[in-house]
C-alpha cells in the first residue's frame, strides 16, 4: 500500500513538474497565474478529466481534447519518471526525513533536465530547490560539512570548465554546487564522471562527433551523475 501511495504522489507531483517546466522559463507566466491548466496551443482551460496524471495522456491519445493539437510526449515521460523515482525512493529511504529529501532531489533533477532540454537553460529557482533538499539530505546523514566541501569543489571544477568549454553556463556551475551538497568526495567524482561520459556520448550521436565547441544541454547529464551519487550514498548506509 505504501508503494502505491508513493507512486500516486509521484504521478501528481510529476504533473506539477510539467507546469514548472513549461511556465518557469517563460515571461508573462507564473506558477500560480493563471491558477489552472490550459492548452498551450489553443489556450482552452483544461478540466479535471484532462489533468489526471498519466491516464489523461493515454486516454486522449496525446492530443488536446479541444483543438486536437499534439501534446508533447514530455508530459507523459515526466509523470512516469517521477512516479518510478518516488517508488524507488520509498524503498531506499529509512525514515521520513530521508524520504522527503529524496523526493525533493529527484523531482528537482527531473524538472531541471527537461527544462534544459527544451530551453537550454536552468532556472535559478530550481537550483535553489536542489540546494535546499541536498542540504536536508546531507544534514540527515550527518555529513553536512563534507557535503558543503563537495559542493564547493564541484562548483569550482565546473566553473573552470565553463571557461574551457564556452557552451557551459553558470546554471550548470550552480547546479553542480547545489547537488554536490548531497554527495561526498567519492560520489562527487562518480557524479562528474557519469555526467562527462554521458554528455560525450550524447554529443557523439547528436552532433555526429565530439567537439568542445558543441553546445549541449548539460543539465540532464549532471542530473544523472548526481542521482547516481545520491543512490550510492543511500545504498551504502
Amino acid at each position: 500500500m505504501w508503494y502505491i501511495l508513493s507512486g500516486v504522489l509521484g504521478a501528481v507531483i510529476g504533473s506539477f513538474l510539467n507546469v514548472v517546466i513549461y511556465r518557469l522559463p517563460r515571461e508573462g507566466l507564473k506558477l500560480w497565474d493563471p491558477p489552472y491548466s490550459f492548452c498551450p496551443v489553443c489556450g482552452h482551460r483544461l478540466s479535471w478529466r484532462d489533468n489526471i496524471p498519466i491516464l489523461s495522456y493515454i486516454f486522449l491519445r496525446g492530443k488536446c481534447r479541444y483543438c486536437g493539437a499534439k501534446i508533447p510526449l514530455r508530459y507523459l515521460v515526466v509523470e512516469i519518471l517521477n512516479t518510478v523515482a518516488y517508488v524507488a525512493a520509498s524503498t531506499l529511504a529509512r525514515d521520513l526525513l530521508l524520504l522527503i529529501s529524496l523526493f525533493g532531489i529527484t523531482s528537482t533533477l527531473i524538472a531541471i533536465s527537461f527544462m534544459d532540454l527544451e530551453v537550454m537553460g536552468i532556472h535559478d529557482g530550481l537550483n535553489i530547490s536542489l540546494f535546499i533538499f541536498s542540504f536536508l539530505f546531507a544534514w540527515r546523514l550527518g555529513s553536512l560539512a563534507t557535503g558543503l566541501i563537495s559542493g564547493a569543489i564541484g562548483a569550482g571544477v565546473f566553473l573552470i570548465l565553463m571557461f574551457v568549454k564556452k557552451g557551459m553556463g553558470m546554471g550548470d556551475v550552480f547546479m553542480m554546487g547545489a547537488g554536490g551538497v548531497a554527495l561526498d568526495l567519492f560520489t562527487m567524482d562518480i557524479a562528474i564522471l557519469v555526467a562527462a561520459v554521458s554528455g560525450i556520448i550524447y554529443s557523439l550521436f547528436y552532433h555526429k562527433g565530439f567537439n568542445m565547441k558543441n553546445t549541449i544541454p548539460f543539465g540532464p547529464f549532471l542530473a544523472a551523475g548526481i542521482a547516481v551519487g545520491v543512490t550510492i550514498r543511500i545504498i551504502s548506509l
